[in-house]
């Protein structure tokens, strides 16, 4: 295997491998003292805001957004949209979608390189996979930047930096790969200079 494809190969597996672990993460950012922390999937909620949760700690980010509200209209007579958005959960199912297409993408992206295939189809996987992970950066970063609760709530965690390495690797590898699985061009001027033909 020469080096280019080796490295391409390797960058996507690792890159893929980041991704899945970063979409079921329930860790992006967290608060250990109040036993909260955030993922794309939902969030974990060990304390007071809790609430009724129905398996343990874990509930939907729409769920938890629901409960602060609740508390502060109860407490203060506001539903405090300053510090709880609605566009937070919708954010972080549509990073979850967007991280775990883009891993597929680059794993079948890494099969077409490893086997030397270079298939004519309508969409390339290597695009697919840059169009998902672009995506994911910026559904991504709005989803952090959407989490509730004021300024230090939570800090960043193992499954927001996943992501972050996971989404710049995952690109890098798939323009490498990009150019191994691309159909060879035909070449248009093979045997136009044939003597036969004069």
């Amino acid at each position: 295997m020469n080096q280019p494809r080796a490295v391409g190969v390797t960058l996507a597996v690792v890159a893929a491998a980041l991704l899945v672990f970063a979409a079921l993460s329930r860790a992006w950012m967290h608060n250990p003292r109040l036993g909260i922390s955030f993922g794309p999937r939902g969030c974990v909620n060990c304390c007071y805001l809790a609430g009724d949760t129905s398996d343990g700690c874990a509930m939907s980010n729409a769920a938890f957004v629901d409960s602060m509200r609740a508390i502060a209209k109860e407490m203060w007579g506001t539903d405090d949209r300053k510090h709880t958005s609605g566009a937070f959960a919708p954010m972080g199912w549509v990073t979850c979608v967007s991280c775990a297409l883009g891993a597929l993408a680059l794993l079948v992206t890494s099969v077409l390189a490893l086997t030397r295939r270079r298939p004519q189809l309508p969409v390339s996987p290597a695009s697919v996979a840059l169009l998902a992970l672009m995506t994911a950066l910026i559904t991504g970063c709005a989803f952090v930047a959407t989490k509730p609760g004021p300024a230090g709530f939570v800090g960043i965690a193992p499954g927001f930096i996943a992501f972050g390495i996971g989404a710049v690797v995952g690109i890098a590898a798939a323009q490498l790969l990009a150019k191994l699985i691309r159909p060879t061009d035909p070449d248009m001027l093979d045997g136009a200079m044939d003597p036969d033909q004069f």
